[in-house]
């Protein structure tokens, strides 16, 4: 059997083309290996971020949820000095401080101080704060303070230190009673001693007998 030279480089040159095409094939497939598997992440992480942005959306236009308000109706506190005395709290509303759950604010707050003796002492006001770990109880708003001797104070703020049986403020105060009046530019009142310390253009109208 002969060949034509012709048809030998004919044979030569399309199985060069096989190869060249089985290559480029090889190539094709290696690099979709690597191709399809990245694509698949991308797409993925493409997601993800997509559901978190959704979510963060979300969240920012939900409505803030407001704390929770702790509100006692007619609430009362009771307790003792440092020397025994009794004193008892009362107010309207109360209403614990949302930053610090040991105060308290008081809506038309009545304090009353030794209320086992003779001779009681009663403190009403519009406004109160009590702190129940010091245990003060400051009051504003027409302060007024009346005892059993038919004697009454008022002035617009007081520092009430139950512990310690004690009233100051530094607002000016005015005082009645059977002695008669008495104009001071702040003050000190101590159960202890059950004296009361005026400062500040003190003067006084002394009634005669």
């Amino acid at each position: 059997m002969t060949f034509s030279p012709l048809t030998g480089a004919r044979s030569s040159s399309a199985n060069a083309g096989i190869r060249r095409q089985a290559r480029a094939h090889s190539r094709l497939v290696f690099a979709l290996r690597w191709l399809l598997p990245t694509l698949i992440l991308a797409m993925l992480g493409l997601l993800g971020a997509f559901v978190v942005g959704q979510a963060v959306r979300a969240a920012a236009s939900r409505p803030k949820e407001m704390p929770t308000q702790i509100r006692m109706v007619s609430p009362h506190f009771i307790g003792r000095d440092n020397q025994g005395r009794a004193f008892d709290l009362t107010s309207h509303v109360a209403v614990r401080d949302d930053s610090d759950m040991q105060r308290v604010h008081l809506t038309s707050p009545v304090m009353k101080l030794d209320v086992d003796s003779d001779h009681p002492k009663t403190l009403t006001a519009d406004l109160g704060v009590y702190d129940e770990d010091t245990r003060m109880l400051r009051l504003d708003g027409h302060v007024r303070v009346d005892d059993s001797t038919n004697s009454t104070a008022g002035t617009n703020e007081a520092l009430v230190d139950t512990r310690a049986g004690t009233v100051t403020g530094s607002s000016p105060m005015s005082a009645n009673g059977p002695m008669g009046q008495i104009h001071a530019g702040s003050y000190t009142a101590s159960q202890k001693s059950s004296v009361v310390v005026m400062h500040g253009g003190v003067h006084a109208v002394i009634k005669g007998h």
